[in-house]
């Protein structure tokens, strides 16, 4: 059975694996970890998520950053001057990865409006994002805009400067495409629900 909780301090290492296996090895390090669990609320209010099961096994994460606590996502590209909201009141979405015998089941979905509720209980207005455009089947931006996410801008070559070994491309650099995409909580509260 799998459920939905905080990400804790000792999710850490577990994760680590998960995003090598499941997103490409490199993307994160063990250092950048720690820095998303601490710009993630690293204890008022918890805004990135795990799926776990029984046995402790991480089947999906979602990173989730409330305002103030971050200034970019892991490439490159940002226009706030086409969002409804300030950045100091806009939180991140920064990643969501679901391991591959899990998805199609509701889980990012879940994990998403979870995180949102709790974005919203940080006085987040309204949430950005960078969706992958390659994703499979562009599943990535479909989901985002089932939650009401409108798409604000398109940045090419987005991860480009990251050193990893993307699941599409293969080695760097990565040649993905992302969509900066937005969701104005104020005029959405029925996603925080």
């Amino acid at each position: 059975m799998w459920t939905i909780r905080e990400l804790k301090k000792t999710d850490l290492e577990p994760l680590r694996q998960f995003t090598d296996r499941e997103i490409g090895a490199g993307y994160y390090t063990l250092q950048e970890l720690v820095g998303i669990f601490q710009r993630s609320g690293g204890g008022a209010v918890m805004c990135s998520l795990v799926l776990t099961n029984e046995d402790g096994d991480i089947g999906a994460v979602r990173f989730s950053y409330p305002p103030g606590t971050w200034d970019h996502g892991k490439g490159h590209g940002l226009q706030p001057e086409k969002w409804p909201h300030s950045q100091n009141q806009t939180g991140y979405f920064q990643s969501l990865f679901i391991a591959a015998n899990l998805q199609g089941q509701g889980w990012g979905g879940k994990l998403s409006l979870a995180s949102l509720a709790r974005l919203k209980m940080t006085g987040a207005k309204g949430v950005v994002c960078h969706s992958w455009m390659e994703s499979p089947n562009n599943s990535s931006t479909k989901y985002l805009l089932k939650l009401g996410f409108q798409v604000v801008a398109e940045h090419p070559l987005y991860w480009k400067d990251v050193d990893y070994n993307c699941t599409r491309c293969l080695r760097p650099p990565c040649q993905c495409t992302a969509l900066e995409m937005y969701l104005d909580l104020e005029k959405n509260p029925e996603r925080t629900e």
